[in-house]
């Protein structure tokens, strides 16, 4: 693309070896394709470490040896830091794409991760194989490594969150991360390992200075805040978690030391006022009215709910009758020959699998369909379609209400807290908490 050819490249290997291993008998190797067929043009040098012959001194060099026949190559920190340097400008004065190797990468892939990727990644087509050749297609098609899909959370998480506080909750809470903090460093832990992989392994753009930096400019690209709250200092208009107030009453520990009820008090007298800020932004003025929202949330929250497990269930279902009509459709060629074969018990020996594919399949859609004639894979594969379209646009609704649940309970329980209610009943004895639902309840809900 930028005009490089083996022979050019192979030119201006000699140049650097010429310029950094002047001296040495060298062996190097000009390939025009790379690793996996990708047609990478590269170059292998290999040295005798023995210097062959008297030099004249470079400005890389630290001793007077490094220059004198008959001693050995002295790799150095300077000296790998001078061929980088000296890579790069052969790279801009060429017009080649260059990587700046002395700058942290943004992605630190390591050979380890790469080769662990390319394996995984084998293994996932001879899975995804065996799965496109049963008539279905596979959900997941890419391997991922656990870093990878930590990049990928951090990154999907560091779009949305608005400050450090909710970007770790979100972490913890969407993509089961534990996340610590220690000494201004992140290191986050996949629920699949128990070490936890730190931000700098993974590289320069998940370091906490990164993220943050990535945070503000999501909160500097948010609209305006509304203008009753624009003569209020920043301070008061940074979000923050919602908490619940502890009792004192039934904390043994605070009990037992003064200066933690001391703590414990300060940090409920916080959590009071962020109850209070948060009751007055949504412009609820009585009990009565918070009781309302209250019971209007919950109920928008679990009507959507229900409608999600329905059209999991659906799909469900729909995932069932795909894999059996692909069977029945794939193997019907093969059970009809089986029919008319003179020697049944034979045939059947040596289409076993296929045979019984096919009879296991017409009985469940036997079973499905009834008298009915069995749909085409391409109606079940639309339904499907937009089974799923309702399904991520339920989910989507349901993500920002499940938020505002657990800010609801929260500030019922303080505010019930606050004023010494019993948060189970209102002020007219009836319980103002959904009574859970039974286990028929749930079976009936989900199907």
């Amino acid at each position: 693309e930028n005009g490089l050819t083996p022979q050019s490249a192979h030119d201006l290997s000699m140049e650097f070896a010429e310029y950094f291993f002047a001296g040495h008998q060298a062996l190097i190797v000009t390939h025009a394709d790379g690793n996996n067929g990708s047609g990478n043009i590269h170059t292998h040098i290999v040295i005798n470490s023995l210097r062959k012959d008297n030099v004249e001194w470079r400005p890389f060099m630290e001793n007077n040896r490094d220059c004198l026949a008959g001693y050995k190559h002295h790799l150095t920190d300077k000296l790998l830091h001078r061929m980088h340097e000296r890579l790069y400008e052969i790279c801009v004065r060429e017009h080649l794409y260059n990587v700046e190797i002395n700058q942290p990468a943004d992605r630190k892939i390591t050979d380890r991760e790469y080769h662990a990727q390319q394996r995984g990644q084998q293994e996932k087509d001879r899975i995804n194989a065996r799965i496109r050749a049963d008539g279905y297609q596979p959900i997941h098609p890419k391997f991922e490594t656990v870093k990878q899909q930590i990049r990928d959370a951090i990154d999907k998480t560091a779009a949305e969150a608005r400050n450090e506080a909710e970007f770790m909750d979100i972490l913890t809470q969407k993509y089961k991360l534990s996340v610590r903090m220690k000494r201004g460093r992140y290191s986050f832990t996949h629920p699949e390992r128990d070490k936890p992989i730190t931000g700098r392994c993974l590289g320069n753009a998940y370091q906490r200075e990164a993220i943050l930096e990535r945070i503000i400019a999501n909160v500097s690209s948010k609209p305006e805040q509304r203008p009753e709250f624009a003569s209020l200092p920043h301070i008061f208009l940074i979000p923050s978690r919602l908490c619940l107030v502890v009792d004192l009453q039934t904390c043994v520990k605070a009990q037992q030391r003064r200066a933690y009820a001391r703590k414990v008090e300060l940090s409920n007298l916080q959590r009071m006022a962020r109850t209070v800020a948060w009751i007055q932004e949504n412009g609820i003025g009585t009990i009565d009215k918070l009781e309302a929202a209250k019971s209007d949330l919950e109920n928008r929250y679990y009507d959507l709910s229900h409608d999600l497990n329905r059209t999991k269930h659906e799909l469900i279902v729909i995932n069932q009758q795909i894999r059996h009509v692909g069977r029945y459709y794939s193997n019907r060629k093969v059970y009809e020959r089986y029919e008319k074969a003179e020697d049944k018990a034979a045939f059947r020996a040596e289409h076993r699998s296929q045979i019984e594919a096919y009879e296991e399949s017409l009985q469940a859609l036997d079973e499905l369909f009834m008298d009915e004639d069995f749909p085409s894979l391409k109606e079940l594969k639309a339904q499907k379609a937009a089974l799923i379209e309702k399904r991520d646009r339920l989910q989507a609704e349901c993500r920002p209400l499940a938020a505002e649940m657990r800010n609801m309970k929260v500030v019922w329980k303080n505010v019930c807290n606050i004023l010494g209610r019993n948060e189970e009943h209102d002020h007219s004895g009836h319980a103002t908490v959904p009574p859970k639902l039974s286990q028929r309840s749930r079976k009936e809900i989900s199907l």
